[in-house]
């Protein structure tokens, strides 16, 4: 049914939820999966010397600890998941990643935030559920917990 799956991850309790939905899925229907980290542009200009050098160097391992948690996720349910990383706006990156790569399911957490913070600010799953030319999965943090999996 879904060949392809790209899941947003950053670490989060929604993240590790949608990680773990993606894994399930995967198992089910046979499909590839490749997890997606969006971070936040590095700042252009810097107040101290060696700052951009050190957020860079901060960003890298953030992201080698996802690696290794998505790596233990895809040894749990028998998978080789992919990780990537891009920069800039979370929905905008994973709705062209999903286009790009022909993804026939993006899956992503929903987010504690409470419901008056994610009307004024809007939500990535909001975002993305409105725009992507694929089906998308909202993952809720108690459907997909380690025991379940």
């Amino acid at each position: 049914m879904f060949k392809k799956i790209l899941v947003g991850y950053d670490g989060s309790k929604g993240g590790k939820a949608a990680l773990a939905g993606a894994a399930a899925l995967a198992g089910k229907f046979g499909s590839q999966v490749t997890a997606l980290w969006v971070r936040e542009p590095l700042p252009r200009h810097s107040d101290l010397p060696g700052e951009s050098e050190g957020e860079a160097e901060a960003a890298a391992e953030y992201f080698k600890e996802r690696q290794q948690e998505i790596a233990a996720v895809a040894t749990q349910h028998g998978l080789s998941i992919a990780c990537e990383t891009r920069q800039g706006h979370p929905a905008k990156n994973i709705l062209q990643v999903a286009k790009e790569g022909g993804y026939g399911l993006i899956v992503v957490g929903h987010s504690d935030h409470s419901e008056l913070w994610g009307r004024l600010l809007g939500d990535t799953a909001d975002r993305i559920t409105d725009h992507a030319q694929c089906s998308v999965l909202v993952v809720k943090t108690e459907v997909f917990s380690p025991k379940q999996s």
